[in-house]
């Protein structure tokens, strides 16, 4: 399949329309840098005004892979456009900056700073682990270009960076992971873009959730049970290791249980446990923040438990990197046309990395 020019990229992740995107990786080493670096590059081709401002959940766009050792892309940034980074990752930059900003968000590896570069060259990208603290980095991006493209790159797994409503389009980068079946590898796609693109939530409902939410950061549950408006919530510093207190939270007579945060098996494994739930609707804030497998999913279907989210995701292109998470190639020439077959999403192979 011949790889998409710069223009033909850009049309196909409707770049110009949005104001913010998220690059998701299926697994470690899925091709997330490269595909970064690649919307970059045509972003520079069709010489846009818009600036480009980037940031990352973790640590992105260093030389080696901090846990495997394995050689990785490095993010290239052109003159002009911004960047949320750490002070610490400041130091590998060789790009000219201009500190624009001090956040205030603390992370493992210093404070996160605003930055726009004044030359051309490579950027480490480390930025925030928390939806909160990533709103806050657009907003201070947007405080130097209220008209940029916010983009969220992840770091190893993590498919929280869309989470909460942080960005409004995806791009999905897959690879074979640690296995080099075809059959496994289209399986998990699919599974993923399933979970990336589940239906809303009922207008009425997300504005009640969204409500309650505005008024407790600390809201990590909340019911509404048939014929009622009023909500019941239970709030917590999280989701972990609380799945017995929304287990005893929830009522017979609930029609509609959200959860905020990550979703885990453990989580589900309480929830197929409630009784009368058949007509339940579970709702989430996007497919970002499920992380269970495909059997969970079957299960939530076959019991009468329909899942939806708060925050619609829009899935725009799924990038293939036809390797393992290892590095090693796998030749399979049809691979990309079977994915794109199966996923009915746009899907292509952007080639190796551009550095």
């Amino acid at each position: 399949m011949k790889k998409p020019s710069a223009s033909e990229l850009i049309a196909l992740g409707g770049l110009d329309k949005l104001r913010s995107l998220a690059i998701i990786g299926l697994s470690k080493n899925a091709g997330k840098t490269t595909s970064l670096n690649h919307l970059i590059r045509a972003w520079t081709e069709e010489e846009k005004e818009r600036p480009l401002a980037l940031t990352s959940v973790g640590r992105d766009g260093e030389s080696e892979d901090i846990v495997s050792g394995i050689c990785k892309p490095r993010v290239y940034l052109p003159k002009g456009h911004l960047l949320a980074t750490s002070v610490a990752s400041l130091r590998k930059c060789d790009a000219l900056l201009d500190i624009r900003e001090l956040s205030g968000i603390r992370s493992a590896v210093g404070e996160i700073v605003i930055g726009r570069t004044l030359s051309d060259g490579f950027v480490e990208l480390a930025g925030p682990s928390l939806a909160s603290e990533l709103k806050l980095c657009e907003t201070l991006l947007r405080a130097e270009e209220p008209d940029c493209l916010f983009i969220v790159d992840g770091a190893l797994s993590r498919r929280s960076p869309a989470g909460g409503g942080v960005t409004e389009a995806v791009v999905l980068a897959v690879s074979y992971g640690q296995s080099a079946s075809a059959a496994t590898l289209l399986e998990r796609a699919k599974h993923a873009v399933k979970l990336l693109t589940l239906p809303a939530v009922e207008a009425v409902d997300g504005e009640t959730i969204s409500s309650a939410i505005s008024e407790d950061d600390n809201l990590r549950a909340l019911t509404l049970e048939e014929d009622s408006v009023q909500p019941r919530v239970l709030t917590a510093e999280s989701l972990l290791g609380e799945a017995g207190r929304i287990r005893d939270f929830y009522r017979v007579s609930d029609r509609l249980l959200f959860l905020r945060g990550a979703v885990t098996e453990v989580l589900i494994a309480e929830i197929l446990k409630l009784a009368n739930t058949e007509q339940l609707q579970l709702v989430v804030e996007d497919g970002s923040r499920l992380f269970i497998g495909r059997n969970s999913m079957k299960r939530l279907e076959t019991s009468g438990i329909e899942l939806k989210v708060l925050h619609p995701l829009s899935l725009r292109i799924v990038t293939f990197n036809p390797r393992m998470e290892d590095g090693s190639p796998v030749e399979n020439p049809g691979m990309e046309d079977e994915l794109r077959h199966a996923l009915n999403v746009p899907v292509y192979d952007l080639g190796p990395a551009l550095n």
